[in-house]
């Protein structure tokens, strides 16, 4: 069964219930296995995956209407074979549904057993004939549930952001996150620049145009396979960046010969195109507590070209100068979020996050912001990021932060300066959010600050 890209579809679904861990982490840690599938099965092994957690809700909505078991009491390994059958039979049009469903009987024997087997098969031979006709919860009474059918939105979460944006905003923003995103990509300045790129991928018969915002990124709608294959790729020309993420660091604004922080740089793009823009002169430190991302964090950086960054791993909230050696010219706080603004690209936070995530998430922000913050120079600037679009993780934690660190204040002078003709009419200055509705780009929110030169 290893070399069965249903199979391990259907271990990939099935870890992610199991624990918190990521998608990418779960997608890491089967490498091996699905380096073994051919091209064929492994982009179909991918489609299911992020296609049963990107609709995961309108299947569950299927399957409650065509299975006569209470659907709280499925077992989670029959729930994740029915997710499977669904999907490539909604989805999938490619995949004839006497395939979809056999495919599926074939799968159960081997993982649940022959009695599984008989009620998967009778539950989509009925999706098979009446999905196209089911009705959706009714949208005037009940809202947060027709979102949830319609827009694989989670209850909890349609309901907040109904409160917050109205029925129609929230329906348009349900329909956005449904949306396969683009492939973005940001050119490496220090070794080509993004004209060439662009022509040399439009050449080559792939559909690019430039980012209407970010000075070096390329949107790229049919890659057609791995980033990797990209002509270009292997000699560093360009890194994966979603424009909204490459909007910060160009507020960030970084210059050669600084010393600057990455404090939670995690896999380290940003970090890069720090290094870049900065044309691999200064230093740079990266930390972050988690030393097993730093091994790839320096592999991608000698593929770009960089050579100033060196790596930390400690927590940030219990830091000094003394950890560092001194004071930084610029920090980049890009912390730690629910990720609730980069669902399309990351479709299984809609299942792992809950209400208290956000709450709980904004304590730590504002706990990393109050340390980093007090590594920064005096007259130095201090920029906070998250690709979240909720208000607690977002203006609160900027408010509170102002409010206790009467050392720092807003910079709307170095947005206007880097970042010309970008504006949000309904936030401050030195603040910018995107949007997936509005922008075509990850929902982010980011915000300047400047220490002042004496307390």
């Amino acid at each position: 069964m290893a070399s069965d890209p249903r199979d391990t579809a259907f271990r990939l679904l099935q870890s992610g219930q199991k624990t918190q861990a990521t998608l990418d982490r779960a997608i890491e840690d089967a490498a091996r296995e699905i380096d073994a599938l051919t091209p064929k099965d492994r982009a179909l092994c991918n489609a299911i995956v992020f296609g049963v957690l990107r609709h995961r809700g309108h299947i569950d909505h299927i399957i409650r209407s065509c299975a006569r078991r209470p659907f709280a009491e499925l077992d989670p390994k029959v729930l994740t074979l029915l997710r499977i059958g669904v999907f490539q039979l909604v989805y999938l049009d490619r995949i004839p549904d006497f395939a979809a469903i056999h495919s599926s009987i074939d799968l159960a024997k081997v993982r649940t057993g022959k009695n599984a087997a008989g009620f998967i098969n009778a539950v989509l031979r009925k999706a098979a004939d009446t999905w196209r006709t089911l009705d959706l919860p009714d949208r005037k009474r009940h809202f947060p549930a027709y979102l949830a059918a319609g827009f694989s939105i989670p209850q909890w979460l349609g309901k907040r952001w109904t409160t917050r944006y109205g029925k129609t905003q929230t329906e348009e923003l349900g329909r956005a996150l449904l949306d396969i995103p683009a492939v973005t990509l940001r050119v490496n300045p220090m070794k080509t620049s993004r004209d060439k790129v662009l022509n040399d991928l439009c050449g080559r018969g792939f559909q690019a145009v430039k980012t209407p915002r970010s000075r070096l990124g390329i949107k790229l709608t049919s890659p057609g396979g791995p980033v990797t294959d990209l002509p270009g790729f292997d000699a560093g020309m360009f890194q994966i960046q979603d424009e909204a993420a490459q909007l910060v660091v160009e507020l960030l604004a970084p210059k050669p010969g600084e010393r600057i922080l990455d404090a939670c740089a995690g896999l380290g793009t940003k970090t890069c195109h720090i290094g870049q823009l900065m044309d691999n002169r200064g230093e740079i430190v990266a930390n972050d507590p988690g030393a097993g991302k730093h091994e790839g964090l320096q592999i991608e950086a000698s593929r770009l070209g960089l050579t100033q960054i060196s790596t930390t791993a400690l927590d940030i909230r219990k830091t000094g100068m003394k950890d560092f050696g001194g004071y930084f010219d610029r920090v980049l706080v890009d912390a730690p979020c629910t990720g609730l603004g980069v669902l399309r690209r990351n479709p299984d936070t809609r299942w792992k996050r809950t209400a208290k995530d956000i709450t709980r998430m904004a304590a730590i922000q504002k706990k990393i912001l109050k340390a980093s913050a007090s590594l920064v120079a005096p007259g130095g600037v201090l920029v906070y990021a998250v690709c979240s679009c909720e208000p607690e993780e977002n203006e609160e934690v900027i408010r509170h932060f102002l409010e206790k660190r009467k050392d720092f204040i807003p910079d709307p002078g170095g947005f206007s300066a880097h970042l010309p003709g970008f504006s949000n009419p309904d936030r401050p200055g030195f603040q910018f959010g995107t949007f997936p509705v509005y922008k075509d780009m990850d929902g982010f929110f980011t915000a300047r600050m400047k220490r002042k030169q004496t307390p």
